[in-house]
């Protein structure tokens, strides 16, 4: 093994059992690096889902900078030589390194015409979004929820021996296409492709299958208690495409808590709503008793209550963050994000009130219906938010998903952007408590043109790029 992937696995805690031989060889690849695919635990549901199978063994890759070669960083093992390659793609900016990686996979290769094996698969969720955007590289894309259509894709890869001609590769994508929530590019009816959602959650525990210290949740079990968003605000991916809330229940997050306890004392709740679980007190009542170091994915102002922050303190959480969106009420309610400034700053001081040292604010700019008094707003919220506690502002730029409520709202212009950036520059300049942070106006850019893409898109970009 090299020095380059030694330091990770050396230190990984692995919850799931590697077979020496399997008949099929598939590649997880995370095109971004290990830290960021190992906190995703979509990464390690499928990791888990296709070495549970008796047939098969799965080795994860993720995208090394300086490694010319991609290999495998169980066994450090060719691309090449696999029948599947799986991609987890989480956001559209990965897109440039899934081609990067396609590129030194396939290097003798037109990346749209490749050898018959092995297989190319992608899913995550900007495939769910688009499932359009990759048509052109991949043979089979994954929409939706993966823990049902996946075993059903492995049980019909398994029932071919050998995929060694064309007329073989093209039965077997046939019966793929007949599997709900694949999306088989040339053979699916683009117009009856559906995603599939899991509906009973109890019957899918995730949590994490690797401890690992080399991520932002170093050497933390983490358990999503909660899939889906009941919001719906209307710029938010999560809320379009998996809609309906579905929490898991308590009985069985309390198995998973208990199952996490064994190896580590550090709970990590995942979800993008874990504040809206109907049980979020008993939850957390539970991991105090059990003497556990909590922390969280994310908070909703809306519904975050004091015994939470409170545990989060407890737990040496010293920051916490809160995405207001909008800096006035008026702008914010237009996103159905209905609480106004003084509900957000009650939340800020019960938060500093329970032990919680440091905030983060989330805003973004170029907004739909957005007036100059909105961009004047943020600072005046900001303000008042450090009178509280010391705060570092961070402000994106708005982007205009597909299947969101504004997916046709326009991307602000680069003119108005570049003043409304110039103007919060300066007003936070200088100022008490406060550091100011701006996304970058080019990666905002590309997000969205990679967001919107079509089966040609990407063709034409890379046309005369270098890879």
């Amino acid at each position: 093994m090299s020095s380059s992937t030694a330091p990770f696995t050396s230190k990984e805690i692995s919850l799931v059992t590697l077979k020496k031989n399997a008949r099929i060889n598939a590649a997880l690849i995370y095109p971004n690096s290990y830290s960021v695919g190992m906190s995703n635990l979509g990464v390690h549901t499928v990791y888990n889902i296709l070495n549970s199978r008796a047939d098969t063994l799965c080795g994860r890759v993720f995208f090394e900078k300086k490694r010319r070669q991609p290999q495998s960083i169980e066994n450090e093992r060719n691309l090449r030589s696999f029948d599947l390659l799986a991609f987890s793609i989480s956001y559209e900016l990965d897109y440039l390194n899934f081609f990067k990686l396609m590129r030194r996979i396939f290097p003798e290769d037109n990346i749209r015409e490749r050898p018959l094996m092995p297989l190319v698969i992608a899913g995550g969720i900007v495939n769910s979004v688009n499932f359009r955007a990759l048509s052109k590289f991949c043979d089979c894309i994954f929409i939706g929820e993966a823990e049902v259509s996946l075993p059903e894709f492995m049980d019909v890869l398994s029932g071919f021996e050998n995929i060694n001609t064309q007329r073989k590769k093209k039965n077997f994508l046939r019966k793929a296409a007949s599997i709900n929530g694949i999306f088989v590019p040339g053979v699916s009816d683009e117009q009856k492709v559906r995603g599939v959602f899991i509906e009973e959650m109890d019957k899918y525990p995730t949590t994490s299958k690797i401890l690992t210290p080399f991520t932002e949740f170093s050497n933390t079990f983490l358990i999503e208690i909660s899939r889906g968003c009941p919001w719906r605000c209307n710029f938010c991916v999560t809320g379009a495409v998996y809609s309906k809330f579905r929490p898991r229940s308590f009985e069985v997050i309390k198995k998973q808590i208990d199952e996490g306890m064994r190896y580590t004392n550090k709970i990590g709740l995942m979800g993008a709503a874990i504040t809206d679980h109907p049980k979020i007190d008993e939850i957390v009542e539970y991991l105090l008793r059990k003497k556990a170091l909590i922390s969280v994915s994310s908070l909703r102002v809306e519904t975050v209550g004091e015994l939470l922050l409170n545990a989060l303190a407890v737990s040496g959480q010293k920051t916490i963050t809160f995405a207001p969106e909008a800096g006035s009420d008026s702008l914010r309610f237009s996103l159905n994000k209905k609480i106004i400034n003084k509900q957000i700053l009650d939340k800020i001081a019960l938060s500093k009130k329970c032990g919680i040292k440091k905030l983060k604010l989330y805003f973004m700019i170029g907004l739909p219906r957005e007036q100059e008094q909105d961009i004047q707003a943020i600072v005046q919220l900001a303000k008042d938010a450090s009178m509280i506690l010391p705060l570092r502002v961070n402000v994106g730029i708005f982007v205009p998903k597909p299947q969101t409520i504004f997916a046709q709202a326009a991307f602000a212009e680069k003119k108005q952007l570049l003043a409304k950036f110039k103007f919060l520059r300066r007003n936070f300049s200088g100022s008490r408590n406060i550091l100011f942070n701006l996304t970058s106006f080019a990666e905002a850019k590309l997000e969205w043109l990679f967001s919107h893409a079509d089966e040609d898109f990407f063709s034409n970009y890379f046309k005369n790029k270098a890879l």
